[in-house]
């Protein structure tokens, strides 16, 4: 329940940042435009009524009263704020301009070349703007202004011919005018999150409830069909144990005992002890049947003890397994079952399966779970592949885990062992 309002909160949390960021975004895309827009009207305006007037015969011969009627009308503009510098360029050809007038006086007579898109106003009324890094060739009078507005717009001198007239407006209104414009837009958005979180809350509560009683079912589910499954292997061992073992030890000593009652040599002798031996052996295998059916007690001998129990079965040859257990281990019964049966399988397949000579089980404990390990220098198995018909006991295990809301993880490859790693909520 905690853990899922948790994520309740997060999610929205996360959702506020995602509206803060994109209202934040629209707004400098919104400003910018605007600003753009607004230097692209003032510099069309200058150019046709001002530039256009006075870009006489005598201002392309640079006339000095000429100049000083442009140098004039244009500086007036400059000083009211509206234009920060100032460039009337003539075509050159081939891509280029020659700046006709400056405000920067070094510049005028200077032939640069001229972007695609700038070039391709001349001749038109059309305008193209950006705001400028300041890094071309003709900016290096202007640079460490700071980032300027750069309007380029096409009109005609006096006599019709074409003529570009540049102009650089400041950008330093451009974060305010984000600023205030994210004031306006922001708090609807964020009011629209926080209400429709608030509404939801409610909801959210309960559906995680709804979910908290279904895990809780579904734990108290799995006891009781771990109980039931215990339940019923009990009562198969002990018919195995009362029933057929009881019988077949009693055949067994039967037999013995008429064999020692027959000549040695004898055929009849050798029939008796050979027949005996098959009994003790299969005796020997439903013993450890019966120990695979029904496992030891866990609750009275815990599961680190029961599981060293298991790696020393006489079945298996000295050595094989080594356990180790960080103790202490928190006691629950259905982990401990479940992490029993995964272990005891996992052992099982790399004794028949995996032809391994070195099995190492590894058992600890974190704040909520047990984790455990079996691993093995077997030769291995390509994951990726379906296992063989009928080996399906690590699969069942798998969906058991899972369902107790635990994983059960196998890694492996052909020729280099495997490890099953599995992890159990206390």
């Amino acid at each position: 329940m905690r853990r899922a309002l948790q994520w309740y909160l997060v999610w929205n949390l996360v959702a506020l940042v995602f509206v803060v960021t994109g209202v934040v975004l629209v707004s400098w895309v919104i400003a910018r435009n605007e600003t753009l827009r607004d230097a692209e009207v003032t510099a069309r305006a200058v150019a046709e009524s001002i530039v256009a007037p006075l870009a006489d015969n005598d201002f392309h011969a640079h006339a000095p009263a000429a100049m000083a009627r442009m140098n004039e009308a244009l500086e007036n503009r400059a000083r009211d704020g509206s234009l920060s510098h100032v460039k009337v360029w003539a075509d050159a050809g081939n891509g280029f301009g020659t700046v006709l007038w400056s405000d920067e006086q070094p510049l005028i007579g200077r032939t640069f070349e001229l972007s695609a898109a700038e070039y391709a106003v001349f001749g038109t009324r059309d305008t193209v703007s950006e705001i400028s890094d300041l890094e071309k060739e003709e900016n290096e009078l202007e640079r460490g202004e700071g980032r300027l507005v750069e309007v380029y717009t096409g009109t005609r001198d006096a006599s019709g011919a074409p003529l570009l007239f540049e102009v650089y407006i400041s950008a330093a209104q451009l974060p305010e005018d984000v600023r205030a414009m994210v004031g306006v837009i922001l708090p609807l958005p964020i009011a629209a999150v926080v209400t429709l979180s608030l509404a939801t809350l409610p909801l959210a509560m309960s559906l995680a409830h709804r979910v908290d009683r279904g895990q809780q079912q579904m734990r108290a589910m799995l006891v009781n069909a771990a109980e039931s499954s215990d339940l019923e292997r009990r009562r198969i061992a002990q018919d195995l144990h009362d029933g057929v073992v009881q019988d077949l030890a009693g055949i067994g000593y039967a037999l013995d005992s008429d064999a020692r009652h027959l000549p040695e040599g004898g055929a009849l002798r050798r029939h008796l002890e050979h027949t005996g031996e098959i009994l003790r052996r299969d005796l020997a295998a439903l013993r450890t049947l019966m120990t695979d059916i029904y496992p030891p007690d866990l609750s009275t001998k815990g599961l680190a003890e029961s599981v060293r129990e298991l790696a020393h079965r006489e079945d298996l040859p000295a050595g094989l397994v080594r356990v180790e257990v960080e103790e202490p281990l928190d006691s629950n019964p259905v982990t401990d079952r479940l992490a029993f049966r995964a272990i005891r399988e996992a052992l099982r397949n790399a004794v028949e399966h995996a032809d391994a000579s070195s099995v190492l089980i590894r058992m600890w404990q974190t704040d909520s779970s047990v984790v455990f390990e079996v691993v093995d220098d077997g030769v291995g198995f390509d994951p990726t592949l379906p296992g063989p018909e009928g080996h399906f006991g690590m699969r069942l295990i798998s969906e058991m885990v899972g369902n107790a809301g635990g994983t059960l993880l196998i890694d492996s490859s052909v020729g280099g062992g495997t490890r099953v790693r599995g992890e159990l909520p206390l």
